[in-house]
């Protein structure tokens, strides 16, 4: 029985090795599983440290812990080094996971321990637990705004829940705000700085944008005067080019704006090609250089079907 399970712990370990080369999510999968993937480092290498720690057999803890690092620490490297290789991306999160992954393996020691050790080995089990808790906590976030946003479409963002801010990325300073809202209670308030381009970033939400006429949106503008900002739309065969996406100027009216969007004209906006609505990537709202920094909130982000 014990060689059996010895068997199956191999061919696992064996298996997450390949993984972290091949196979895994795309950029249209859901970010959980997204980043819930990268969590295989650390599968991988906890399972790596208990197996290594079965052919160690009986050590002192503390040269058991330093060769389970010192392993982790290189293996670790060489791994990022060859995903570089291969067009995976290498990063310091994943060689952290790794480490974490070998501190796991020997809170799980399978080596007999001396009294002392055993007494307080409890304790450092729950301290590894602990910080296998906080990696996990922002991904099974994640994974809740996933649910929330399949079951909210064709409405990509109404702000309701505070993690749906995690939806959006960019270099403007982005919250969920209760005081302004048109519809709902709350929106999100965007701050845009004075550098050359600030903005916000709307990354996360369903694909396929293919079976419906426009994407629709509320911003409010709390200022006296009127100014600019810009909309773009790309899908993810996006060149990087000006000329390759959909680009629009909008002109901020004081009070609530409507933003209406053909998604026939977001096909046609590429110059050489059609835009792939099956396949949107990112859409943007930016401001050029400003002269003081200025706040708008945004709401009612959503897809609008033909005849509404």
């Amino acid at each position: 029985m014990k060689k059996l399970r010895l068997y199956f712990l191999l061919l696992l370990a064996f298996i997450c090795g390949m993984l972290l080369f091949v196979g895994g999510p795309d950029k249209s999968t859901l970010r959980s599983l997204r980043y819930g993937w990268d969590l295989g480092h650390l599968v991988c290498f906890g399972l790596w440290s208990y197996l290594y720690l079965l052919w160690r057999g009986r050590r002192s803890f503390l040269r058991l812990s330093l060769e389970v690092l010192l392993l982790c620490l290189l293996f670790g490297a060489v791994t990022e080094l060859l995903q570089a290789q291969i067009g995976r991306e290498a990063t310091i999160q994943d060689l952290g996971n790794d480490l974490v992954g070998g501190l796991l393996g020997l809170a799980f020691l399978p080596s007999g321990l001396t009294g002392s050790v055993r007494r307080w080995l409890w304790s450092y089990r729950l301290l590894v637990l602990l910080v296998v808790g906080w990696i996990i906590f922002p991904i099974a976030k994640m994974a809740l705004d996933d649910v929330i946003a399949r079951q909210q479409f064709p409405l990509l963002s109404g702000f309701e829940t505070p993690l749906e801010v995690s939806r959006w990325g960019g270099s403007a300073f982005k919250t969920v705000s209760t005081g302004v809202a048109f519809s709902g209670k709350a929106s999100l308030q965007v701050r845009f700085g004075t550098q050359r381009y600030s903005g916000v970033a709307f990354r996360e939400f369903p694909r396929d944008w293919s079976g419906f006429a426009r994407l629709g949106l509320e911003i409010f503008s709390p200022y006296r005067d009127s100014f600019k900002i810009y909309l773009r739309i790309h899908d993810q065969l996006h060149d990087n080019q000006y000329t390759d996406r959909y680009n629009r100027t909008v002109t901020l009216m004081p009070g609530w704006n409507e933003v209406d969007v053909s998604l026939q004209d977001v096909r046609r906006a590429p110059r050489t090609r059609q835009l792939d609505l099956s396949r949107v990537a990112e859409m943007v709202l930016f401001v050029g250089k400003l002269s003081a920094p200025r706040t708008v909130y945004i709401d009612n982000v959503a897809l609008i079907p033909a005849g509404k």
